[in-house]
């Protein structure tokens, strides 16, 4: 009887040892900046033919507006940044690492300074209109400009620069910022204000419907 039980007391240690051992090795956490779950990654490949999905977000003193958002995977994001707050914002996506990342050249040009801009002023700024001059408003300009997209971004005038390695922009009081990138792997992200830690936000890359 004594050894039965012993033997019962064994089989019951080995069976909590394999539960917690389960548990340890769970694919839930944070590597990266990426929070991982149990979730299979997808990895896709760029889907060049479809026009790219504009993606807008708000960075104001309180936090991203919105601050979660949806990514499909394998299109081209158009991600637009608007600074609404009152000093120097930075939007982060710790841990994804993006495909063709580009940064738009746009003019250090304040909305407020915009309606008093002459054609030969925006021209020296570079801004160039495809249909004439349009109308003095900085988002039509956004628009409407024939964009140039570089791979490398200047150090921002805190002394932060984006690397390029995940997805960093940054916009001053009053501009706007603009990124195209292809997002290629599933999964869920920390998105971050690198200035304002308390800043965070949610992103989610899923796999797109390739039918």
């Amino acid at each position: 009887m004594r050894h039965r039980r012993s033997l019962q007391y064994l089989i019951g240690v080995l069976a909590l040892s394999l539960v917690a051992a389960a548990c340890s090795s769970s694919d839930t956490g944070s590597v990266g900046g990426a929070v991982r779950s149990e979730r299979e990654i997808v990895t896709v490949q760029p889907d060049l033919g479809m026009p790219p999905l504009n993606v807008n977000v708000l960075l104001t003193d309180e936090g991203f507006e919105p601050d979660f958002i949806f990514l499909p995977a394998g299109r081209q994001i158009r991600l637009v940044l608007r600074n609404r707050g009152t000093t120097e914002h930075h939007f982060r996506i710790k841990g994804l690492v993006p495909a063709q990342l580009r940064w738009m050249l746009t003019p250090e040009v304040d909305e407020t300074e915009v309606d008093d801009l002459s054609p030969e002023e925006m021209a020296d700024l570079g801004i160039v209109l495809e249909g004439g001059e349009g109308e003095a408003d900085l988002s039509h300009i956004v628009h409407h400009l024939t964009p140039q997209f570089v791979p490398t971004k200047e150090v921002s005038p805190t002394g932060i620069k984006p690397l390029g390695t995940d997805v960093h922009g940054y916009a001053t009081l009053g501009t706007t910022e603009v990124m195209t990138f292809f997002a290629l792997q599933t999964g869920e992200f920390v998105s971050e204000d690198v200035r304002f830690p308390d800043i965070t936000g949610r992103v989610i890359v899923f796999a797109a419907d390739q039918n």
